[in-house]
């Protein structure tokens, strides 16, 4: 080839290389093959990521090992997967609860003013609430520990089942409550589905927003509300200790139960006269 033209000029897109006569044509370069050291080092490697992501060939192309399909082997290789990823999962939850500690540091610093913080309540709903750093303080803390990251919706479901069938939901008279209907819904994933315990909801969050309510005013129940319903909540409230710090507030709150259960035992004596009518 014309060693100096391509010297000159170079290799431009569309060049017309002019071979001498008697000279060898152009051709592309030959890449070789892989060196199988590489080859071993990419499989060892590879390994070890399986290794360290805690994740066995089961999890990971999820398909049972043709070496042993038993079904207590494979019990065994789930057990064996989920022990490995409830150890990453516990480092994440602690990483997670370290950067809120740290949050909570800073508001308690520097929110010296009234803050405005929107909260996503139990049921999607989303609340405004007003906090300063006198609000914030060691008793508001929650550490949850427990491992959801493993569990399944199927898994939860079969659980929610089984205790249904147990009849360990039921209350004395093998009924199941309001309450716990709503709530077996949301279990089940069905929580509003087609609006099934709408008016069951629409209760709780009332009953929730008056206790809330009662620490600045004394509210009276309504011809709408679900008595049942609110003194579950209420009694909720005031069993886990929101009001310890609040004797005024937790009498207030304790007189509003008392009118729902007097309204709750009128009404009940109302629908027993009607029936010996």
């Amino acid at each position: 080839m014309d060693v100096e033209n391509l010297e000159e000029d170079g290799l431009s897109p569309g060049k017309v290389l002019i071979v001498r006569q008697g000279g060898r044509m152009p051709q592309m370069l030959e890449i070789g093959g892989v060196p199988v050291e590489l080859i071993r080092e990419e499989e060892r490697l590879l390994d070890e990521f399986t290794l360290i992501s805690g994740v066995s060939d089961l999890m990971k192309y999820s398909q049972a090992p043709t070496t042993n399909s038993s079904g207590k082997a494979i019990a065994l290789l789930m057990e064996q997967d989920e022990s490995r990823l409830r150890m990453t999962a516990t480092e994440v939850r602690s990483a997670v609860k370290e950067v809120a500690k740290q949050v909570l540091r800073l508001y308690k610093q520097f929110a010296v003013g009234a803050r405005m913080k929107r909260v996503a309540g139990d049921n999607g709903e989303i609340e405004l609430r007003y906090f300063d750093r006198n609000d914030i303080s060691s008793d508001d803390v929650v550490y949850d520990v427990s491992g959801e990251i493993l569990e399944s919706a199927a898994s939860r479901r079969s659980t929610v089942i089984d205790l249904l069938n147990l009849g360990l939901l039921t209350d004395d008279d093998g009924k199941i409550s309001a309450a716990n209907k709503t709530k077996v819904l949301e279990m089940l994933g069905f929580g509003n589905w087609e609006s099934a315990r709408e008016l069951d909801v629409l209760n709780q969050n009332r009953a929730k927003e008056e206790n809330d309510r009662v620490r600045e005013e004394t509210i009276e129940p309504e011809e709408v509300d679900d008595d049942e319903i609110h003194i579950a909540e209420h009694s909720k409230a005031i069993l886990g200790k929101e009001y310890e710090y609040t004797p005024e507030a937790k009498a207030r709150l304790l007189d509003h139960i008392r009118l729902h259960k007097r309204r709750m035992a009128l009404l009940k004596k109302i629908e027993q006269g009607a029936g010996a009518q």
